[in-house]
């Protein structure tokens, strides 16, 4: 390349950002033997993200055209600001970050990205709405990159199987970011484990990425296009979609998947239930004249229902679909051993949530049988792999026959009705759709689900109370009891709401 070939005295400076799994070794060390190879010398460093998603791996790479018989060049082992040629990110996020941290320069890098997610620990950890604007983050790679090139590698790669450290070396060789022939990329990545699927995956990554391929107007949002109810092809099907038929066509999406998710969390009746609840909201004075708002309702509602308790949780580790899920996630083969070690740690709390609801009050409130049973409790390490766990997974999955008698259900649909009373009560569209976006306040389990469901039913008794009645003050109060764990910022925002009310 003509701009390479130029700098001949300088070298092409790069930049990888990939997660734990990903290959960004493997990445690292093809691109120093297709230099080698291309008579470039190359120098590496890394710097190890902490555990698998907290954060990536950064490589550093410098190259250099040999020159007969000059010495060995001393090349830099960090990457400085403003002299980055080549950025590449395993996904979209760290992009973000190579653009926060100044890496990409407008009159210099090229920056090559897979399109896809994969969420760090803060995004799923953040009380509210952590996740990183994808859209925004490539809006300001247009911006700030020369050159930005992505499409979904991940998704690439799985249809190969393989990792997307081939797909991002496809997307390399096919930018032309770097002077070497494709024909040394292939020769390179034949050689190895998987090489045939490495070599399909890198030659469709090669063809996206010469054509300079940017997702932005490629592919129509799935989301704009109209919902349609199946045929009822099952016993629940034939029972639930005729009612859910009946729905305004707007609800039909949110009503079907909410009443999918309760038929597996419980049964038949219980989304039935479920149907003739958000059918009562429908009803309400003005929840229909709050665009959105029955919508967010209902979507809401339907997961408050399947709140995660232990027969939940043994129940979704049974799924028969689980180990290839797994297999499929650490990439190994079926005829590998595959031994599953997961970390559970049962409270009190959850133990007498799932007992008849008098058995288990009366359980919680005595300090001798509530030490006993917290005696067995605590942090452990089971393998869910071994057929004696398994048969306990089981046995507890099975209590979900018994869930509406459960002191936990008792709890939780206290709750819901509270609030659905709530949104019956609102008397103007404004309140009734800032009680249905309280509804996300839901989340959580443990310390946390406690601190948000306590705040959250603090604004609806309020508002059944007469204490707030204005939108704007329940806005305001879901935006404090959000904030984190202390409880100041909620109890100060309470008290002035109150206080203006009044």
């Amino acid at each position: 390349m003509s701009e390479v070939q130029r700098q001949s005295a300088k070298t092409l400076n790069m930049l990888i950002a990939a997660l734990g799994g990903e290959g960004g070794g493997v990445l690292t060390n093809w691109l120093i033997e297709v230099a080698d190879r291309s008579g470039w010398h190359c120098q590496s460093t890394s710097l190890a993200g902490v555990a698998q998603r907290t954060g990536a791996t950064i490589y550093y790479l410098e190259f250099i055209q040999r020159e007969q018989g000059a010495a060995y060049p001393v090349m830099s082992l960090f990457p400085a600001q403003g002299d980055i040629d080549v950025a590449v990110t395993s996904e979209i996020a760290e992009a973000g970050r190579m653009l926060s941290r100044g890496f990409i320069s407008p009159d210099k890098t090229t920056l090559i990205s897979s399109s896809h997610r994969v969420f760090g620990i803060t995004e799923k950890s953040a009380t509210t709405d952590g996740t990183a604007d994808s859209a925004a983050i490539a809006a300001m790679a247009r911006r700030y990159a020369q050159r930005f090139i992505h499409f979904d590698i991940n998704a690439l790669v799985k249809r190969h199987g393989t990792v997307i450290s081939a797909g991002l070396f496809g997307a390399i060789a096919g930018a032309g970011v770097l002077p070497f022939d494709a024909a040394i990329y292939l020769e390179v990545i034949a050689e190895g484990k998987g090489a045939s699927a490495n070599r399909a995956a890198f030659l469709e990554s090669f063809e996206r990425a010469q054509r300079g391929d940017d997702e932005s107007g490629e592919v129509a949002d799935s989301r704009n296009l109209p919902f349609q109810l199946p045929v009822p092809s099952s016993p629940a099907g034939r029972v639930l979609i005729p009612v859910i038929a009946d729905f305004p066509e707007a609800l039909h999406e949110v009503l079907f998947h909410g009443a999918q998710r309760l038929v597996d969390y419980q049964d038949v009746a219980y989304a039935q239930e479920y149907l003739t609840l958000v059918r009562e909201l429908l009803g309400a004075s003005f929840m229909a004249q709050a665009p959105g708002a029955l919508g967010e309702a209902a979507r809401w509602l339907a997961l408050w229902m399947a709140f995660e308790d232990i027969p939940r949780v043994a129940q979704l580790k049974l799924r028969p679909d689980r180990e290839s899920q797994i297999r499929a996630e650490v990439q190994s083969d079926s005829d590998q051993p595959l031994y599953i070690n997961e970390f559970f740690h049962p409270r009190l709390e959850e133990i007498v949530a799932i007992l008849p609801a008098n058995l288990g009050r009366w359980l919680y409130r005595s300090p001798i049988m509530s030490k006993a049973i917290a005696a067995f409790l605590g942090p452990r390490t089971l393998r869910t792999d071994t057929v004696s766990v398994a048969l306990v997974l089981r046995i507890l999955a099975a209590f979900r026959k018994i869930r509406r008698g459960s002191l936990g259900y008792a709890h939780e649909r206290d709750m819901i009705d509270r609030w659905l009373k709530a949104l019956h009560a609102a008397d103007n569209p404004e309140l009734a759709q800032a009680l249905a976006d309280c509804g996300r306040m839901v989340k959580g389990y443990g310390a946390t689900r406690h601190r948000t469901t306590t705040r959250l039913m603090a604004i609806v008794d309020a508002v059944l109370t007469g204490e707030v009645n204005a939108a704007e003050a329940v806005i305001g109060l879901r935006e404090a009891a959000m904030q984190g764990e202390e409880q100041e910022p909620f109890d100060v925002a309470r008290a002035k709401w109150i206080a203006t009310a009044s």
